[in-house]
């Protein structure tokens, strides 16, 4: 018999018959049960769906269900779409399909979301695993984390989990949006002032860079995908004060066009940032932000919190 699951995974996959073999590895050997895990082809030209429908044959039990949907719409935030209009449980957790979790991931997320604090939201660290063989530590932030969501994608999409109604009245995911949708998503999650909780303990996330994600290895050839996310952000900011995050974020991203020599695309984007700001000062530190992005300076989001 089938039992009530609390808790959600959903994976859309894209192209990604060999690597997803290993996201899967690592959901089957999850401890939480039961669990539910929906997995979403989104369009794939190789043997993807077949793989998901293989592994969901081998591995689909009671009390670990195993849901593989299609969804036509390009992207991945259709995808997720696709997959939470399906959810039943009260908790949904996203995750990618190139990544792994270690065996009691998803477990600690659902103990932390039922305790007595009674969060709608718990974030977790991450290991980023970068193309040039480093390894890097991602933050997630429960303290100013509208701040940090835009300005270091702290809500990327494998470093949380939430009340699905939560995700629900934020308006879901935007399929419109074909980049940083997570960080767009996250700023209207958090504008509806959700309790908040970090979990502390062992990174229990890997994520592993690769050259053909949505999110590449530069900024400069995908300058739409990033500046119709910064446009949505802004949209959604309820005041001045907030809409000057996501114009920051739009000055250094005119910083990082600059370093990749995109030098016509940085002019454009510093411009219509510029020309956002009311405030002289704050024109100032645009300028002086892209500026020091450009020279390759890595921490003009810390050095200008307290102007912001």
């Amino acid at each position: 018999m089938k039992q009530l699951e609390a808790l959600t995974l959903i994976i859309p996959v894209y192209n990604r018959a060999s690597l997803v073999k290993r996201t899967l590895e690592s959901v089957e050997q999850q401890t939480l049960r039961p669990l539910r895990v929906i997995l979403v082809d989104n369009n794939s030209t190789d043997s993807t769906l077949p793989t998901l429908q293989q592994w969901k044959k081998a591995n689909e039990r009671g009390d670990f269900q195993i849901d593989v949907l299609t969804e036509a719409r390009p992207g991945a935030a259709a995808a997720r779409n696709r997959a939470l209009a399906e959810t039943t449980s009260e908790f949904v957790m996203f995750f990618d399909s190139d990544d792994t979790m270690a065996p009691d991931h998803c477990a600690r997320a659902l103990t932390a979301l039922t305790s007595p604090r009674q969060p709608d939201l718990v974030g977790w660290d991450i290991n980023m695993h970068l193309l040039n063989g480093a390894t890097v530590r991602k933050p997630f932030y429960a303290a100013d984390p509208l701040w940090h969501c835009v300005m270091h994608g702290s809500m990327g999409t494998q470093r949380w989990a939430a009340r699905t109604s939560l995700v629900r009245r934020a308006g879901e995911w935007n399929p419109d949006i074909m980049g940083w949708n997570d960080i767009e998503l996250g700023t209207r999650m958090l504008l509806l002032s959700p309790r908040i909780e970090k979990l502390g303990g062992p990174v229990t996330v890997d994520v592993f860079s690769q050259a053909s994600s949505i999110t590449g290895t530069d900024f400069s050839s995908s300058q739409k995908k990033w500046e119709a996310a910064l446009d949505a952000i802004e949209s959604s900011m309820p005041d001045r004060r907030l809409r000057r995050y996501p114009n920051l974020r739009r000055a250094l991203l005119a910083g990082n066009y600059a370093r990749e020599n995109a030098a016509a695309a940085s002019r454009s984007l510093l411009s219509a940032a510029i020309d956002k700001e009311q405030s002289r000062f704050h024109r100032l530190l645009l300028r002086a932000a892209s500026r020091y992005v450009a020279l390759g300076g890595r921490a003009a989001a810390r050095l200008l919190r307290p102007l912001y």
